[in-house]
């Protein structure tokens, strides 16, 4: 009845307080339109006609798009978008997850010791409140990675006590799920939680050193196999940082920050200022008063210091460079390799709802004489006073105004809590039920108190109707543009989203990936600052093109259109409105692109500057020829700054890596010629060239490992071109050249996964388990009746 309760509570505030309350569109909400939303539609288009999304041809010349993480295509409640429209899918994903949520910490809470009441407030403070919400509205893989939190703390909290297999199972369940979500820096942040966890348990419980060894030996075979059922994401994705702009080193701390800066905008820093009242991410007047008792919760005493510890050090690392334990986040392992810190936010929410529970528990048995000592009855008194007392200053705080309301209904929230309070420490333990109902009931109340998101999220069909409004003019491109690629200018605009041009069979030149292949960021970063390194905001390659204005003092974009060409971009598109930006107005009139003389298809009525205009490139060459000579690629810098220069032609003479170079037979003398694409799917690439002699074939595709070419059937070698590109040495005549993706790592990966899966389901087969005492501080009464 309880979880049935916490999940009416939690659907009830996301359909009042998330699908129904939104009247804006604005950047809180663009990542929902811009990737989230188009790959999972396109995902469950692929997954129904029985094709992985193991490669992404439709973007940046193509990617291996398992491994850039977020879509989490492998993540199994995703059988959702299979199931359901996808904004229905979306919505349905959304509240799943937070219902599990909620019910998932109510056990947690309730394996530790804690009553259903306080258990039930460790529910409403972490789902309805903080990053969980901000996650779910704006960031799906966050909210479904951080999902699994609750479960695995309940794991701990059986292996700490002596747990068998189950709990095994049940960790390895919750850290395999997390990775296969797609955000391995929230999985990371799960796993420093954990252990920490298991420490305060262990150390709070002294089981002595044979048990703890054992509990601690358990719980790494649960975070191993775990990682193993996570293969299948986790080799793809380690592959990509080995090539990638991501790999695993240290990011500075500018590239850690690349959006909210140190201060301003900083959630951490918002989490302090709002931390009273007045906002979705406030800790609220109840939940501070009962955090403020949680140190008196003598039965309790590791789990509250390890939630007290937990929440205050999360809270300081969100803050990132503002204080010296920054220093201490970027020396523990692996979390410096991850950008925007302050998503350890998730952490903290968690912590700080135990923190309120264990105090809440603490106040509830207040002079309960079945359960406390003498010592402990003069003690847990305290628990409520410092919970009057913060209740106090928290409704004196939100009179004078501190929050971001300055609304006073929080006074009066906290004025009932005071009555509260009140009537439970005289109350006799029979009366106490009610009254933590009562408690409880304040601090919904006080949730709900605070706006709701104001944003319009995919949910419905009218949401994402924002995807047709051009959907007529994208049909036509991508039925001329057949093989060759488009560049959408886009930022921010849900209408011109660049991966969902994939759904019309449009190659687009760039998207947004941020976690994409080296070789990648370096020709674009070239192509629009004359370097291959980033240097400046955002500090790492995002995969789109956010701005054609070169940095410092570089020349300006058109001259290096060559790169445009080399990988067969015929057509530009863009709104109206970007021809009012000089560099974009002078970069069509410099690189010599013609408007489209074909009309463009009727379209819905759309405000002045926001239709759209299309610019053929006459310069644009095939995607497949062939060349006859090569030279060997010098260093990155300078291969760049020679295959950018307007008088370079590929189809002369290519800059191919790892082979010797060839100058050619009879037939070298002339320029090389288009080679048609007989078959062009997303994982299988057929071209068949016509060769007067020996040469290579040039598929202007990204080089990535994983691809295998065979020349009528016999394997071939696969080559860096050009920098970016596919070259296949191929022999005179007519052949049949045939590209197929099949990644080694993905294999290997699934293998694992699937192994990692039998073992965890023979782990959770009923049986019966062996009973062991808990490793708990428990009361006098007890240990003497053991001892009995």
């Amino acid at each position: 009845m309880v979880l049935f309760g916490v999940a009416f509570l939690i659907s009830f505030s996301w359909l009042t307080r998330f699908a129904l309350s939104g009247r804006l569109r604005s950047l809180f909400s663009v990542d929902d339109y811009l990737l989230f939303f188009p790959a999972y539609e396109i995902g469950a288009r692929w997954f129904a006609r029985g094709v992985l999304p193991l490669w992404n041809p439709y973007a940046l010349c193509g990617i291996p798009w398992i491994a850039a993480l977020q879509e989490g295509f492998l993540y199994p409640p995703h059988v959702l978008y299979l199931l359901l429209p996808t904004p229905t899918a979306f919505a349905a994903s959304t509240v799943f997850h937070l219902i599990f949520i909620g019910i998932s910490t109510v056990l947690f809470a309730h394996q530790a010791g804690l009553g259903y009441a306080p258990a039930v407030l460790a529910a409403v403070g972490f789902v309805l409140r903080g990053t969980t919400i901000l996650f779910a509205a704006t960031e799906p893989p966050q909210l479904e990675a951080s999902a699994w939190l609750p479960l695995g703390a309940l794991a701990v909290v059986d292996l700490a006590r002596g747990g068998g297999r189950r709990p095994v199972a049940i960790l390895a369940l919750s850290t395999s799920l997390s990775i296969l979500a797609g955000y391995p820096q929230i999985t990371v942040y799960l796993v420093y939680t954990w252990v920490a966890l298991l420490i305060a348990l262990l150390v709070g419980g002294r089981p002595g050193v044979r048990r703890g060894v054992a509990a601690a030996g358990l719980f790494a075979a649960g975070l191993a196999l775990g990682a193993l059922g996570g293969g299948a994401q986790l080799l793809p994705s380690a592959e990509l940082l080995r090539l990638g702009t991501r790999s695993s080193q240290s990011l500075t701390v500018d590239a850690m920050f690349p959006l909210v800066g140190y201060v301003f905008g900083n959630p951490g820093f918002r989490s302090l200022g709002e931390a009273v009242a007045g906002s979705s991410v406030s800790f609220g007047v109840v939940g501070l008063a009962f955090a403020a008792a949680a140190p008196f919760a003598a039965r309790r005493r590791p789990l509250a210091l390890w939630a007290l510890v937990c929440c205050a050090l999360t809270l300081v690392f969100a803050l990132g460079p503002l204080t010296p334990f920054f220093q201490l986040y970027r020396a523990l392992p692996t979390l410096s390799w991850f950008r925007l810190p302050n998503r350890v936010l998730c952490v903290t929410d968690f912590a700080f709802a135990t923190t309120a529970a264990v105090g809440f528990d603490a106040a509830l048995a207040v002079g309960d004489r079945m359960t406390t000592t003498p010592r402990a009855r003069i003690r847990l008194p305290g628990a409520v006073l410092a919970a009057l007392l913060a209740l106090a200053a928290a409704s004196l705080l939100v009179i004078v105004g501190v929050g971001e309301s300055g609304d006073w209904r929080p006074a009066l929230v906290a004025a009932g809590g005071i009555a509260a309070l009140a009537a439970l420490a005289w109350s006799r333990p029979s009366r106490r039920p009610p009254i933590a109902g009562a408690l409880v009931a304040l601090a919904v109340i006080e949730i709900f108190l605070t706006p709701p998101l104001d944003e319009i999220l995919p949910y419905t069909s009218s949401a994402t109707a924002v995807y047709r409004k051009h959907e007529k003019t994208f049909v036509l491109l991508g039925r001329i543009a057949m093989s060759q690629r488009v560049w959408v200018l886009n930022w921010i605009s849900p209408d011109v989203a660049q991966k969902r041009l994939a759904v019309y069979g449009l190659r687009s030149f760039d998207d947004y990936e941020p976690v994409n292949p080296l070789r990648q960021s370096q020709y674009y970063t070239y192509f629009v600052d004359g370097a291959p390194t980033v240097s400046h905001w955002p500090w790492l390659f995002p995969g789109n093109l956010i701005n054609l204005k070169p940095y410092g003092q570089a020349p300006p974009l058109q001259a290096r259109r060559r790169l445009l060409d080399l990988a067969a971009v015929r057509f530009v598109v863009m709104h109206r409105a970007a021809l009012l930006q000089p560099e974009v107005r002078d970069f069509v009139q410099a690189a010599g692109l013609q408007r489209w003389w074909m009309p463009l298809p009727r379209e819905p009525a759309t405000p002045t500057g926001e239709e759209l205009v299309v610019f053929e490139n006459p310069h644009a060459l095939p995607r497949a020829y062939v060349v006859y000579r090569s030279r060997p690629a010098p260093e990155v810098s300078e291969l760049l700054g020679r295959i950018s220069q307007d008088g370079f032609d590929p189809l002369v003479e290519s800059y191919v890596e790892g082979a010797p170079p060839i100058a050619g037979g009879p037939g070298s003398r002339q320029r090389g010629a288009a080679a048609p694409i007989t078959l062009d799917e997303e994982r299988v690439v057929e071209v068949e060239p016509t060769l007067a002699s020996p040469g290579f074939l040039v598929l202007a595709d990204s080089f990535y490992p994983g691809w295998q070419a065979t020349v009528d059937g016999a394997p071939a070698p696969i080559l860096p071109a050009n920098h970016l590109f596919r070259a296949v040495p191929v022999p005179a005549g007519r052949h049949r050249v045939r590209f197929e993706y099949r990644p080694w790592s993905f294999t290997l990966g699934a293998g694992a996964s699937l192994a990692s899966l039998a073992v965890i389901i023979f782990l959770l087969r009923p049986g019966r388990e062996a009973s062991s005492r808990t490793l708990t501080p428990t009361s006098a009464p007890a240990r003497a009746a053991r001892r009995a």
